[in-house]
């Protein structure tokens, strides 16, 4: 295992996305061990921006680049220090893991841990997605 920094052209800011399946469920990544920081915890798609991105465009290219999905109107939610995140509808295209990842699951909200890593972030993200719905 090698421990990776991010890299020059990377910036602190991180960008990441609670996508919601039709039913209900976020969809979280498993972190392979390519870098020892965080292997194996279930983690939402996203990550670092390059510099001189903008936050929609970095998401965009995260996410495409993890897990081969495009994220349609990515709605903010919520910015802890500097990650910001944002929820989608996932559209059922086909998951295609990068080397960063080593298995997908979306979850339902009844797995969900409101004390664990990112998992409080979706279930924040079920419920805006759900009054959304609801105010529509």
């Amino acid at each position: 295992m090698i421990d990776i920094k991010i890299v020059p052209n990377d910036v602190k800011t991180v960008a990441k996305v609670v996508l919601i399946d039709e039913s209900g469920r976020a969809l979280f990544l498993k972190r392979s061990s390519y870098v020892l920081k965080y292997a194996g915890d279930w983690d939402l798609p996203g990550g670092h921006l390059k510099k001189d991105e903008d936050i929609i465009s970095g998401l965009n290219r995260e996410v495409k680049e993890e897990t081969g999905l495009q994220v349609r109107d990515p709605q903010f939610l919520l910015k802890i220090d500097n990650l910001n995140f944002f929820y989608a509808k996932y559209d059922s295209q086909k998951v295609k893991l990068s080397h960063e990842h080593t298995d997908y699951k979306f979850f339902e909200k009844s797995e969900l841990n409101n004390k664990e890593k990112f998992q409080h972030v979706a279930l924040r993200a079920m419920e805006a997605l759900n009054d959304a719905i609801i105010n529509y």
